[in-house]
């Protein structure tokens, strides 16, 4: 048992490499196939282990870069922000944990025509829970891991959270084919699957679900100010400096976006900046969309605002836990006291809400929000445009950006639309409709991206549905499964 524990620790490390940066998806899926073998002929109480460190590996790669923030900027000591990652990765373990315990009593349940299923139902399942639980975490969901890759054709049509049951699926079969040619049998069957559901997979890239209609030409600013300078006086000075050059500089009818938080000071802080970027916006036609700090008597709102041919705003729905607000306050306030960490608590908005400017129809997000397939999913599917703004500078040159990038290009996919992504520091970009990046800058440059991008109309299967079908499957299969058990104990 201690050399199944630490291989499945190197499992969850390798599994981890799926992801932005490295986007080595093969690795993964070989790596679960290891796993399928540690936890042959184990108890419950080893598959949870096993799966626990699993887990544990995986999220100790995956996102250690959440180090730089609480370290750099949240003041904590190198050791405090070593173990307060340490306990976060190891509640995180959990999920992975119950993965396998619950993967180990469903297969002694099912028959054994459906047992290649019990894993990827679990496993999905698991990452379904994890996303909406405690107000969910829907980081590292496996199938973020095939944007833009040879197999991810599949996404507008299941979506991120369906390609994770297809890579577990795909690990499954790989393990079964394996297994059998151990014993010396052919397993022509599970070849043919496999290498169908790879080839479709692949094929489907070609399809396209939505249909041009309009041009427009973005522009997306990236100011590279340092958190410190940002929240000064100096730092304002300059972003509306920029501001004030960017829509000099833009053409008629532009859009022009500017990151999270590019003005600090709320509207009626600012007014007569603010009457001038509207008033010189609208002259030319221009919208210009930045994020701003909305404040109402003493609420502070994480605001999306539009200034010039249009004025109109969005407020950040899904916040940032220990970032933006404190769960359960009133009982980790004391603590947090104690080990130095200062959070501010910001109001959420009520509902995520388009964008609209003439024909332009903007499904807007604000960081971490991007993350909830099927929160975007509510204006995504009737817009032709995504756009999200981030101040990812918390995160300096870490995996976090980029993970961030892979996140964003996964909902471009699911609805093939392009999306426009504006940060303070980086990495900003032009995505296409098939999760693409076009253009990009890098990590703290101060730069400007200048496109004209082609809008689309229309919804995917994704669009249209989202995660109902994959819920639909694991429910169908779960019922047959207890069904099943059920009259059986009854003859």
């Amino acid at each position: 048992m201690p050399k199944k524990t630490i291989f499945a620790l190197i499992c969850g490390l390798i599994f981890s490499l799926g992801f932005a940066p490295f986007d080595q998806w093969l690795l993964s899926i070989i790596s679960v196939v290891v796993l399928l073998f540690l936890i042959e002929n184990t108890t419950s109480k080893e598959s949870f282990l096993i799966g626990y460190l699993f887990g544990f590996g995986m999220w100790l790669s995956g996102i250690s870069w959440l180090y730089v923030s609480i370290h750099f900027h949240g003041n904590i000591s190198i050791i405090g922000s070593a173990l307060l990652i340490l306990v976060f990765i190891s509640i995180l373990a959990i999920y992975s944990g119950l993965i396998f315990f619950l993967n180990n009593y469903l297969k002694k349940i099912t028959p054994k025509a459906l047992s290649i299923f019990t894993l990827p139902v679990v496993w999905t399942s698991i990452e379904l829970i994890r996303s909406y639980l405690f107000t969910g975490f829907p980081w590292l969901i496996s199938g973020t891991m095939l944007a833009d890759t040879l197999i991810d054709g599949l996404t507008p049509i299941i979506g991120a959270q369906g390609n994770s049951f297809f890579i577990i699926f795909i690990s499954v079969l790989i393990f079964k084919i394996i297994n059998d040619l151990k014993f010396k049998l052919l397993p022509l069957g599970l070849i043919v699957v496999t290498v169908t559901l790879l080839i479709s997979a692949s094929a489907t890239k070609t399809i396209s679900w939505t249909d041009p209609i309009d041009k427009i030409k973005v522009s997306i600013h990236q100011p590279n100010l340092k958190l410190e300078d940002k929240w000064s006086r100096l730092g304002i000075i300059k972003s509306q400096e920029m501001m004030l050059s960017a829509i000099d500089k833009a053409e008629r009818d532009q859009l022009v976006v500017f990151p999270e938080t590019a003005l600090i000071l709320p509207e009626k802080e600012n007014k007569n900046f603010i009457d001038l970027i509207v008033q010189k916006s609208s002259e030319k036609n221009i919208t210009l969309v930045t994020g701003i700090l909305g404040r109402e008597d003493n609420d502070i709102r994480n605001r999306l605002q539009a200034f010039g041919s249009v004025n109109t705003y969005y407020d950040k729905v899904k916040l940032v836990p220990f970032g933006e607000f404190i769960p359960l306050k009133s009982f980790l306030g004391g603590f947090l006291d104690i080990i130095n960490l200062n959070l501010t608590n910001t109001l959420p908005g009520e509902e995520i809400t388009p964008i609209n400017i003439g024909n332009l129809r903007i499904s807007p997000s604000i960081c971490y929000e991007i993350a909830f397939d099927e929160l975007i999913r509510k204006t995504a599917k009737n817009s032709n445009l995504l756009l999200t703004i981030s101040n990812d500078t918390w995160f300096g040159r870490s995996a976090g950006p980029i993970q961030h990038l892979e996140i964003a290009q996964n909902r471009a996919l699911e609805h093939q639309k392009p999306l426009v992504r504006s940060t303070n520091s980086g990495i900003s970009a032009f995505i296409g409709k098939k999760g693409q990046i076009i253009e990009k800058q890098e990590y703290f440059e101060e730069k400007l991206l200048n496109r004209e991008i082609m809008l689309f109309s229309g919804q995917t299967f994704y669009s249209n549905y989202g995660n109902s079908p994959l819920i639909i499957l694991i429910l169908s299969f779960l019922i047959i499964v207890f069904g099943y058990r059920l009259i059986f104990r009854n003859l």
